[in-house]
């Protein structure tokens, strides 16, 4: 690995531009539910006002944004909208229907008791392939284990597709997800389509 390249630096999402400028673009996120929510913009009128700061991590290259990570537990996640954001954003039937759906959706990112789910990541386009960082994406998944661990939760859930981050996490320490069949957590393993849901189990101190 080249010497020259520079340390992520990762911590929590602190108010300043830089809180701003990742909620911005966490806003525009769900892309896949486009045809529910509508394009980048209705996106970000929708979740942007409600966002939770205090599920962010950050990483920073030489003081410049390389890449964010949001983190669900205790019932929350990154994104709270209310139907009454869903109403103002959609009108009173597209909204109602779209809120419905919507909640359904988000039932697929819910923690198992005691745990975390990573609910977003994303290294910024010049940060990746370690072309001006080393390793963003395992800097962000080894400090959403650390919080993980201070937070006094069992066990770290996230669903991948891509193999590269999935061969990370697996680095890591992340195993399959075990379920019964005919259990919550059987039916989203099985409703995962092209995603393999993994966890890493936290050490208790």
């Amino acid at each position: 690995m080249r010497s020259d390249l520079a340390q992520p630096m990762v911590g929590p999402l602190a108010p300043g531009p830089l809180q701003d400028q990742v909620l911005d673009l966490a806003a525009t996120g769900r892309a896949g539910l486009s045809a529910l929510l509508g394009d980048a913009a209705a996106r970000h009128a929708l979740f942007r006002r409600g966002m939770r700061a205090d599920r962010f991590l950050v990483a920073t290259v030489g003081g410049e944004l390389a890449g964010y990570l949001s983190l669900k537990y205790a019932g929350h996640g990154p994104f709270a909208p209310s139907l009454g954001d869903f109403l103002r954003c959609y009108g009173p039937a597209r909204g109602a229907h779209a809120f419905a759906v919507y909640r359904v959706i988000e039932a697929r990112s819910r923690p198992r008791p005691g745990g975390a789910y990573i609910y977003g990541l994303d290294v910024l386009k010049p940060f990746r392939g370690h072309k001006r960082g080393r390793d963003v994406g395992g800097a962000l998944v080894q400090a959403a284990i650390a919080a993980t661990a201070r937070l006094g939760l069992a066990s770290l859930d996230m669903e991948i597709r891509r193999p590269a981050i999935r061969a990370l996490v697996k680095r890591m320490g992340a195993v399959p997800v075990a379920a019964a069949r005919l259990s919550f957590t059987g039916l989203l393993i099985a409703s995962a389509g092209g995603y393999q849901r993994l966890t890493i189990q936290i050490p208790r101190p």
